[in-house]
């Protein structure tokens, strides 16, 4: 194998911010979401007994971590109603209120109420889609407080983050 054979055909670094997520469920967070993360994955191993060595072989489950999102809440407080109003949704154990809130927010992924399909679009240097990572049933798990201060200065911006369990995530070309 020759140097110039082992030198990628794309020498650009991924810039961090160059992405665009999108859930089906929660639109407004969409334009202001200001961070996410790529989760990492981790995958168990098994023990294999042996009389004078324990031999440790891959396992055969894989562990996605959670699917972080930090956001910039807007002055009607939306973006946050968005998932406060998922949680009241999945949560709720009346069907009529349950169904009512879901039919707030655009549910269009396959009628499964607590769930929501995500979109993370890596862009490229000019902006232009490069990778689309699918990720799928996700649902939020936790969404942080606002907190309102006298102190703070009129330019400060309130964020909030919140957490996604999901089944899987999967690449795919833009």
């Amino acid at each position: 194998m020759t140097v110039l054979s082992r030198t990628p055909q794309n020498t650009n670094y991924l810039q961090a911010s160059k992405f665009i997520l999108s859930f089906d469920r929660i639109p407004t967070v969409q334009y202001f979401c200001q961070e996410v993360n790529l989760p990492g994955v981790s995958m168990g191993k098994a023990t294999l007994n042996t009389p004078t060595l324990d031999v440790y072989t891959p396992g055969n489950k894989l562990s996605y971590s959670s699917l972080d999102i930090t956001f910039t809440i807007d002055e009607s407080v939306q973006s946050w109603k968005e998932m406060y109003n998922w949680f009241l949704s999945m949560a709720s154990q009346d069907t009529n209120e349950r169904n009512r809130l879901s039919s707030q927010q655009s549910n269009r992924s396959y009628g499964k109420q607590a769930y929501s399909n995500a979109t993370l679009n890596i862009l490229s240097a000019l902006n232009n889609p490069i990778i689309k990572v699918k990720f799928y049933n996700a649902f939020p798990v936790s969404l942080s407080d606002l907190q309102f201060s006298t102190q703070s200065s009129a330019d400060e911006i309130l964020t909030a983050t919140a957490s996604f369990n999901y089944d899987y995530f999967e690449f795919q070309t833009a």
